[in-house]
Formats: structure tokens, C-alpha cells, sequence
């Protein structure tokens, strides 16, 4: 992932942005609907009309860095939200951006399976080959 989202606040416009506006428009509206300072470091989260593409602005030290992504074929899941800006885990935002439904993704341990009769046919037919 581009943006570095560890230790970091994420916060989430609760309704479409016009997304023609680029680091200084994105960045007046977190000063007139945030408390936080902008140059905090916080992931500010803005998403269009049709949820097909999504723009995040941060600050990274010394400077604003805006990314953006558009989806091809299906929509961001942004869900329902009461206030106008809200905080959202950073697990949250790589589930979004990934374009999946947040109960789609679920966690399971790597198993490998090995198939032993497989590889022991294998061997029979390179040895019986090469006689």
C-alpha cells in the first residue's frame, strides 16, 4: 500500500465529494468540518458521487500527498455515517480501498496441503522413462 497508515488517525467524509477539488479545496473543508490540525499527520478520506474513485490526503512531514484511485468495474463500500467527517481504523481504510465488502474479507490460516501420492507418481514415471 502507497499510503503509510500505521500510528495514524483515518477520518472519512460522511458524504460525497466533488473530486475535481484537488489539495487546497479537500484541505479547507478538514479545517472548517475537523477539530484536528491539518498538518498532524491524519489520513483524510473523501469519495465521489458514483463511489468509483477516492482520494486520501495527508501531510508526510513536509508536505500534503494526495492519492487517488479509481475503481473500474465496481463501487467503494462506504457505509452509512450520522456526522459529517468520522474516524475509521486503519484496517478499515485497506479494506475500502481494496474495493471488497468489509464482511467478504474474512481471516484464515495458510494451509498447505502436500499430495505425496501425486509426487511419488511422478518420480515412477521419471524413472520408468529414463530406463
Amino acid at each position: 500500500m502507497l499510503i503509510p497508515y500505521e500510528n495514524r488517525a483515518v477520518f472519512i467524509a460522511s458524504k460525497p465529494m466533488d473530486l475535481r477539488l484537488s489539495i487546497d479545496g479537500l484541505s479547507r473543508f478538514i479545517q472548517q468540518k475537523n477539530e484536528t490540525h491539518i498538518h498532524d499527520g491524519s489520513i483524510y478520506v473523501f469519495y465521489n458521487t458514483n463511489r468509483d474513485k477516492i482520494k486520501c490526503l495527508f501531510w508526510d512531514g513536509n508536505g500534503f500527498v494526495l492519492y487517488y484511485k479509481r475503481l473500474d468495474k465496481c463501487k467503494f463500500k462506504v457505509r452509512e455515517m450520522l456526522h459529517e467527517v468520522e474516524n475509521i481504523s486503519p484496517e478499515e481504510l485497506v479494506i475500502l480501498l481494496s474495493g471488497f465488502e468489509p464482511k467478504q474479507i474474512e481471516r484464515h490460516p495458510l494451509t498447505i496441503e502436500h499430495k505425496k501420492e501425486l509426487k511419488n507418481d511422478r518420480i515412477r514415471a521419471v524413472s520408468s522413462k529414463s530406463k
